[in-house]
């Protein structure tokens, strides 16, 4: 079996206006049902706090390693949310990611 063969990505979203709920809504939703998460995609439209998002999603990934952007708009499936956030969980056991800054 290859890699991708044995990945899988769940996918959660939210579009409350509170920063807090909506990465927790996000977060709880795409961890449901995962097994093995590796890494965390966060990404969220511009009127979130920084530092909130930050700090929720470091509580509710604990050590799930993650990176993140921000933009004017996110993707979940077909929809394009104008205010929201969206995650996808990488998952697999023989799937592995490292993050770093350069």
């Amino acid at each position: 079996m290859s890699i991708l063969e044995s990945m899988r990505i769940h996918v959660g979203k939210s579009s409350s206006p509170q920063c807090d709920v909506a990465a927790r809504e996000a977060i709880q939703a795409a961890l449901r049902g995962a097994d093995a998460p590796s890494f965390a995609l966060v990404l969220c439209t511009d009127q979130y706090d920084a530092g909130c998002l930050a700090s929720t999603a470091r509580r509710e990934l604990g050590d799930i390693p993650w990176a993140g952007c921000c933009a004017a708009g996110v993707f979940a499936d077909n929809e394009l949310l104008l205010q929201g956030l969206v995650v996808a969980l990488f998952c697999g056991r023989d799937f592995r990611v490292g993050v770093g800054l350069g």
